[in-house]
């Protein structure tokens, strides 16, 4: 059994066929400490959502952009 997705275009890359195994549930985290970081809300400015970035840890070329590692 296999379900074909229409996937975004940015993801026309990728086969649209998958098996139905891939749409099974996700195990509960089997690490209890683990705690998610809490982002601040953003600032809403124009009606677009942004956020004030602290500093610029790192970056990288990706897929024929920049990626940003930020703080």
């Amino acid at each position: 059994m296999a379900y074909c997705l229409r996937l975004p275009h940015g993801m026309k890359q990728l086969h649209p066929v998958f098996n139905i195994v891939k749409f099974t549930p996700a195990p509960n985290d089997p690490i209890t400490e683990r705690k998610t970081e809490d982002h601040p809300p953003p600032i809403v400015i124009d009606r677009e959502a942004e956020w004030e970035v602290e500093e610029i840890l790192n970056s990288h070329w990706h897929w024929g952009r920049f990626q940003y590692l930020i703080k």
